[in-house]
């Protein structure tokens, strides 16, 4: 029988995450299933409780929280032997509905007990793992204005509201891309590498993606003026964006991203800054635990 470390995020959410816990211990006892329960204080600590866990032999670590959450047990347990897992405990939960969590907890937590895995590949980028996506450029720069709190908005209205303020403040960047056939030069609104569909808490930004064909997907949406990029932003939450002719799509084994200054890199809720990103993947290179309509 397996064992289960869930660690939680109390913030995540706005509290949900932390509300899930009663009915997950109940549960779980209930199963007569070895378990146990940690709480994040702040950032970076799921990874190094997520390490732990692994250290002391839990075979699932379970990612109670947001794509944020999951990223950091992701970084604390790559390349060990636990199973990453996770719960719809955030505002954005784009790895668990990737892989088939469901919503309803209940059905979530029988699925964790079933314990159907599958190996997925494993991004990494500026020494850090992923699993679903990275974006750079406009959209980061919203995601980092989000991070920061647009008050009073909250959730959607938040995301919403960043990006009409990015909208009239973001400046043009000229960008290096490589697929390991040569540098281009390209001047893009963004730039999209990702394993997994979805970023943003529901963008389907790469539709086309799979998670274990060990290639990136990669956008590449060229600038384009303020009026047309409000008028086509909602196409990316069902996808259609792809065929716009300011988009491109591609597919890799490895890119190379060099912008010439810093700029902010967002990777499944985490903030980061770079001016050289070398995306580098892993095929088959982490152990997940799949929901009912994968099998």
């Amino acid at each position: 029988m397996k064992s289960y470390k869930f660690i939680v995020n109390p913030k995540a959410g706005g509290g949900r995450a932390i509300k899930l816990v009663p009915r997950i211990k109940e549960i779980f006892t209930q199963a007569k299933t070895e378990h146990d329960f940690e709480y994040t204080r702040g950032p970076e600590d799921a990874i190094e409780k997520a390490a732990r866990a692994s250290e002391k032999g839990f075979d699932i670590v379970v990612a109670v929280g947001g794509d944020g959450t999951v990223n950091e047990v992701l970084n604390g347990i790559a390349h060990t032997d636990s199973v990453l897992a996770a719960l719809r405990g955030g505002k954005g939960n784009d790895f668990a509905i990737a892989v088939n969590m469901p919503s309803d907890i209940d059905t979530a937590c029988q699925d964790l007990l079933k314990a159907k895995i599958k190996r997925i590949d494993m991004g990494k980028v500026l020494d850090r793992h992923f699993i679903n996506s990275v974006g750079v450029g406009f959209d980061a720069t919203v995601a980092l204005r989000v991070n920061k709190g647009v008050r009073p908005f909250k959730g959607v209205s938040a995301y919403i509201y960043a990006f009409f303020l990015t909208l009239f403040s973001y400046k043009q960047v000229e960008m290096e891309i490589d697929f390991g056939n040569g540098p281009e030069k390209i001047n893009p609104l963004l730039v999209a590498v990702g394993i997994g569909q979805n970023y943003g808490g529901g963008m389907k930004i790469l539709p086309n993606a799979i998670q274990d064909d060990g290639l990136f997907d990669i956008c590449i949406l060229d600038w384009m003026d303020k009026a047309s990029l409000a008028y086509s932003f909602p196409k990316v939450f069902n996808g259609s964006h792809v065929k716009m002719k300011q988009v491109t799509m591609n597919r890799s084994e490895k890119v190379i991203l060099k912008t010439g200054a810093p700029l902010p890199l967002h990777m499944e809720g985490e903030i980061l800054f770079g001016d050289e990103m070398n995306f580098t993947i892993e095929p088959g290179g982490m152990p997940v635990l799949i929901g009912g309509s994968n099998r």
